[in-house]
């Protein structure tokens, strides 16, 4: 009876290992996407600044 389920077994430890390969995967590049949006949040923020700066010394006195 166990030599029944040992090819099930096999497979089911297969797959568990192909999830927790692609949950580390997706893991990975979550941080990855975290880190650029906080860059891009960074860009667009000094792009703002310089924007505002432009418009400032554009303003007639």
């Amino acid at each position: 009876m166990t030599m029944e389920y040992r090819p099930v077994l096999q497979n089911i430890a297969y797959e568990l290992t192909m999830v927790k390969g692609l949950t580390i995967d997706q893991i990975g590049i979550t941080q990855e996407l975290r880190q650029n949006m906080s860059d891009v949040k960074e860009r667009l923020t000094r792009i703002e600044e310089q924007l505002n700066t432009i418009l400032a010394l554009l303003k007639p006195s």
